[in-house]
Formats: structure tokens, sequence, C-alpha cells
């Protein structure tokens, strides 16, 4: 695999056409030259189909009804063709260079099976984009590249989830000893507004009780074997939570 294996990246999308063109500027600044984009219009109402349609070349537009982030993602990777698979919101950025940095990692390091950078919360306030808090690593799609070994051996998101869907995922990878390249420069660009799907949502709502409970009936099934002593211990392969989001920075972006 070289620095320029092909990359799939799959980007769930639902009523989201307000962040198109910061979306696929940001892809395209990434100036990655062997990439595909699968953007999964989760039944949208809003005109991103349209705004879709039109895109770049290397852009392919699916619709489905609406299932949920998880489904759409599991439909975007079952379309895919890339030996990488990475993930954007609609409303999220990526730092330049995001893509070559983290599938260069994983061209380095052929035993790893996903790369990690790290994280920086934004804001938007009148019309200008703000970094609001320092970087931090925790469980955020978008700042990952995944070898496509990945899903085969973990699964794929579960749709019965409409939250933490990817921490539930997170968790599989742990378990299953996938490895973790941890690059410490900044990957994501995570937008903090208004519409975010976990905006004021506690432990519970986000499905943090259910994600555990998951985990221990895996393991009571004999579905995994847990390994002692682990590789990698749990917290060091998640990551920690970032609180408050917003740390009152207000640097330009």
């Amino acid at each position: 695999m070289t620095a320029c294996s092909r990359i799939s990246i799959v980007s769930p999308a639902f009523n989201a056409a307000a962040f198109y063109d910061a979306w696929i500027g940001t892809i395209q600044a990434q100036e990655y030259p062997n990439l595909e984009v699968v953007l999964v219009d989760d039944g949208s109402t809003d005109n991103l189909e349209e705004r879709a349609r039109s895109g770049p070349s290397f852009l392919r537009y699916m619709r489905q009804e609406n299932l949920g982030p998880a489904a759409a993602r599991n439909a975007g990777i079952a379309a895919a063709t890339g030996d990488l698979i990475a993930f954007l919101d609609l409303d999220d950025l990526w730092d330049p260079g995001h893509l070559h940095r983290l599938s260069q990692a994983l061209a380095e390091s052929p035993g790893s099976h996903i790369a990690q950078g790290l994280i920086r919360n934004y804001v938007r306030e009148e019309g200008c984009g703000y970094y609001c808090s320092e970087s931090y690593r925790f469980i955020n799609l978008g700042s990952a590249v995944f070898r496509r070994c990945v899903f085969e051996a973990c699964g794929h998101f579960e749709e019965t989830m409409r939250f933490a869907e990817d921490f539930d995922f997170m968790i599989r990878c742990w378990e299953r000893g996938m490895r973790k390249w941890d690059v410490n420069e900044v990957s994501l660009l995570y937008h903090r507004h208004d519409a975010n799907m976990t905006l004021r949502k506690n432990v519970i709502e986000m499905g943090g009780v259910l994600i555990y409970k998951r985990h221990l009936e895996r393991l009571r099934a004999g579905k995994i074997k847990p390994l002692f002593p682990v590789e990698v211990a749990f917290q060091a392969f998640i990551g920690r939570s970032l609180w408050p989001f917003d740390h009152g920075i207000r640097e330009p972006v």
C-alpha cells in the first residue's frame, strides 16, 4: 500500500445543503490525487440533491429513505471502492494535509489498521470561523482513516442506534485488537452549532449505557475474548472527551 492508495470518503447527510460548499471545498483542499466521495443523502428535503448532481467528477451521490447516520454510513461503505475509508460529515472541515498525513502513516506502518489525528472544535460567529477549543483526541470518525479490513473484521455501524454508533464501533475495534496509529497533528475541525445531533444530550440519551451493555453481552456470549494484558489500554485507544466543548478561545480558522 502506498501513500496514494485510493481513499473513499463516506459522508452521510440529512438536510445539510447549507454546508455543502464548505464541505466540498475542504475535500478539494486536501489535494489528494486518488479519491472518491460517496455522499449518502439520508432522505433530505432541502436542495442537497440538486447541489450534488452538479458536483465534481469524484463525487458519487446516493439517496435513501431516512434511516439514520449509521445506515447511511453503511450504505456508503458498501458502495465505496477504495482501499482506505474516511468519513466527513457535511458540517465539519478537515485541516489541509489530513488525508496525506494519515494515509502516509498507514503506508509506513503496515501493521496498523487505523490512523487518527487530533480534533479541534470550532464555531462560526458573524460569518467567520473560530477555533473554540484546544486540540484533543476522542471518538470522531472524521479524524481517522480506516483500512477496509477493519469493517470486515469488526462489522459495520449498528443501525438501531441513532446516537453514539461511532463509539460502539470503536469499542468493537478495540475488542478485536485493531491497531491505531496516533498522528499528533490536527485532522478534524469539529463544528459546534445549534443543529448538532448531540447538542444538549445526556449520557443516557446518547446511548452510553447501551454501548457498554452491548460490550458485556458480547463478552458473556463468547463473541469476543478478553485480552489480558491488553496491548493498548481502553482509554489510550478511545481518547478523552472534551468538556466544555467551548473553551472561550477565539482563534481564526
